[in-house]
């Protein structure tokens, strides 16, 4: 709460829990070493009880510097781009979320196309766009009645894809896994993940060179002594840096995804 330095402190709302605690406070008039050993204890057990709170703030009382925002635009086929906006106060890693009223709004364009983004949670805001192709660019623009805009949150789409896997089922233990893709020949991060009841869940980052296996044996099963078969998803991301208004705090960002995801069923 250290940055929370514009005259709001007054006007957050904690939606659920009080603040997490890390753990020890002294106590100089009671029993030293046995209060902070207590408070330690019990500290720990009310945070695995509830969990960190979240709290809101009103965007009136916060300045545009003051505004991280986590911008990531994701295209999951070439029909369809969903466009998120995450406001905090605090960081990109703040509990504390900015709620845009009293005439502050949140676009987004691609192309002629322009959108309000609506409000799917408090601090979290979304726009959806009918398209998803290469090199299509979005911008996320944040209007202010009462303080500087942040108008040039701009980038671009990596090139979209299509994954293939091979048709039979496949043995962790006695298979690799080939997975194929439309190599883009660019730069852009590339990323695998898999996951499954049955298996712990993989991901590496590889080159997008339109191939990569997985040893067999290296997808580890759950269960123990008793693996089982299940349906396993693999989720590839092609992730492409845009770059944020120089009025919002320097910890925002913004990410271009083109995602995909298949699934096949993985035998022990």
């Amino acid at each position: 709460m250290n940055r929370l330095n514009r005259r709001m402190l007054p006007n957050v709302h904690e939606e659920r829990h009080a603040p997490c605690y890390s753990g020890t406070r002294s106590n100089k008039n009671s029993m030293g070493g046995v209060m902070r050993k207590s408070f330690a204890i019990f500290g720990l057990v009310a945070f695995a009880a509830i969990g960190c709170s979240t709290e809101t703030v009103s965007s009136e009382n916060i300045k545009t510097g003051g505004i991280a925002a986590t911008i990531e635009v994701i295209s999951d086929d070439p029909t369809h781009t969903n466009v998120w906006a995450t406001l905090r106060v605090g960081g990109d890693e703040s509990n504390t979320y900015v709620v845009l009223d009293n005439g502050d709004t949140l676009k987004a364009s691609s192309g002629t196309e322009s959108k309000n983004m609506s409000a799917e949670s408090e601090g979290k805001y979304l726009a959806t766009f009918g398209s998803g192709q290469a090199d299509q660019e979005f911008k996320v623009m944040l209007d202010r009645a009462d303080d500087t805009d942040a108008n040039n949150n701009v980038g671009t789409l990596p090139a979209p894809f299509s994954i293939t896997l091979p048709d039979a089922n496949k043995s962790r233990a006695s298979d690799d896994l080939t997975i194929t893709w439309d190599a883009s020949g660019g730069s852009d991060k590339m990323t695998i993940e898999v996951s499954g009841d049955c298996i712990f869940d993989y991901d590496e980052t590889v080159a997008d060179t339109g191939t990569y296996t997985i040893p067999k044996g290296e997808l580890k099963s759950t269960g123990g002594d008793k693996p089982t078969t299940c349906t396993v998803d693999v989720r590839m991301e092609r992730t492409r840096a845009g770059s944020t208004d120089s009025a919002l705090d320097n910890e925002s960002s913004m990410k271009l995804i083109q995602r995909r995801t298949v699934e096949y069923v993985s035998a022990p």
